[in-house]
């Protein structure tokens, strides 16, 4: 069983009877004459076959199928999930994991059948923040992100949910690899959504789906205030040309 703690330094004990994992994925193009051809992603973890709908039962926004490789898409992050759960045995935890797992891993699986092995001590170790027992990951449709992740922490003495979403906007706006240019545009991408938001970047309460639903409201308006810049952008260029 996990075990919790209030202390920010304890780490969710995770009792992995292993750190390596065998992983397969294989990519079946139908024979038949019709289209457009049907391809099917199949993934085991340790020679079991995992589903998709593992991880649509969690999370329904992304495709019920398999992607992987440089040019998956929105089904990459149920591949990640799926493989997760599989991995860590724990739904909140491979939630929690899922879409880091899916920037370190997934995205670089070959896009093709493949075989590999996974050691994910590195991988705990570089995402040690995710392994808090009272962070919370929580589905935004209206967070402006291709994975429209929300983190949140939950206090265990006074049962306060919290989350930041000028940093959540910052941390999920895009993956980079250089960590200095990735620090400079999170920084950039914090103050934006602060100079949007003012004092209401903080979000907290006592009940999930209460918080949640202020965290889609003001997303939500981030998302439309964006698009109402963008369009008056496309508007003014249109003009001066």
């Amino acid at each position: 069983m996990n075990n919790y703690s209030g202390s920010k330094t304890v780490k969710w004990d995770i009792h992995l009877p292993e750190k390596v994992f065998h992983i397969k994925g294989t990519v079946t193009v139908s024979n038949e004459l019709t289209l457009p051809l049907k391809t099917t992603r199949r993934l085991w973890v340790n020679h079991l076959e995992v589903f998709p709908e593992t991880a649509t039962a969690l999370r329904s926004f992304y495709d019920c199928s398999f992607e992987w490789g440089e040019l998956g898409q929105n089904a990459s992050y149920t591949a990640a999930l799926s493989i997760c759960i599989a991995i860590f045995n724990s739904e909140r935890l491979a939630e929690n994991l899922f879409i880091c797992f899916k920037e370190e891993f997934v995205d670089n699986f070959p896009d093709g059948n493949f075989e590999l092995v996974l050691e994910v001590t590195r991988f705990l170790n570089k995402y040690n923040f995710r392994l808090h027992p009272h962070l919370y990951s929580r589905f935004c449709f209206s967070a402006i992100t291709n994975s429209r992740e929300i983190l949140l922490y939950k206090d265990p003495e006074t049962g306060l949910i919290t989350t930041d979403l000028a940093e959540n906007y910052a941390l999920h706006r895009e993956y980079m690899p250089d960590v200095k240019v990735k620090a400079l545009n999170e920084r950039k991408q914090r103050l934006l959504f602060r100079l949007f938001a003012k004092e209401n970047y903080i979000i907290s309460g006592y009940e999930f789906p209460e918080v949640m639903r202020r965290v889609e409201d003001m997303m939500a308006r981030f998302y439309w205030r964006s698009v109402e810049k963008i369009i008056t952008r496309k508007i003014t260029e249109h003009y001066e040309d």
